[in-house]
């Protein structure tokens, strides 16, 4: 005659304490998780900005090989040169600064290699916060295809005129909410160079 096998499975108090542990588990790694997003935008402003400066780099020592050229554009980049050296468009010939915002886009296209995330230009209509803010949330609030948007505000209390902005609006594109947001911002100086970050907090609506 055949034992019966006995069977098993989980009591209660096995199954609650199961059930805690995924409880704890979840609240645990949700926030984790939900980084994660944040953190791939992050990186792809730390990308734009290592590019940024890799590229203007090598636009400078390219300059300096080609005997420092103020009146025709540097091989390999199509741009011209400010006084110093440093990139500052295809569209402003040789003298002067890029008065509009397609010279500051230029710069970026130029200067970042393919797979670069998509860029758009914009002109505030005046030289204040409050006018750049406007532009960067009605932008950031459609659902368009640029995640960069470029910009040359001239005047305080943003920038200079040799000065070009570069807003990243990546992770606010899909229509979710700019309230508050801080958007990162990098800014160029085709004077002297110099690539930094910041970031511009938008208003509440």
């Amino acid at each position: 005659m055949n034992a019966k096998r006995k069977q098993s499975g989980f009591t209660i108090i096995e199954l609650v304490v199961v059930i805690l542990l995924l409880g704890i588990l979840t609240a645990t790694a949700l926030p984790r998780f939900m980084d994660v997003t944040d953190e791939a935008h992050t990186a792809v402003v730390d990308a734009l900005v290592g590019g940024m400066v890799t590229g203007n780099a090598l636009f400078r020592a390219q300059w300096v090989a080609e005997g420092q050229p103020l009146t025709s554009t540097v091989s390999e980049f199509s741009m011209f040169a400010s006084t110093g050296g440093y990139p500052k468009g295809t569209d402003q010939g040789t003298t002067g600064d890029p008065l509009v915002a397609t010279a500051c886009l230029n710069i970026y296209d130029n200067l970042l290699q393919t797979g670069r995330p998509t860029a758009a230009s914009f002109t505030p209509a005046t030289a204040t916060a409050a006018a750049v803010e406007s532009d960067i949330e009605t932008a950031a609030s459609s659902n368009t295809t640029a995640d960069v948007l470029a910009s040359l505000v001239q005047g305080s209390p943003i920038n200079s005129s040799t000065t070009c902005n570069y807003y990243y609006v990546g992770q606010h594109r899909s229509g979710t909410s700019t309230n508050t947001a801080s958007i990162p911002m990098i800014t160029y100086n085709f004077s002297t160079g110099v690539v930094s970050r910041s970031t511009i907090t938008l208003n509440t609506d």
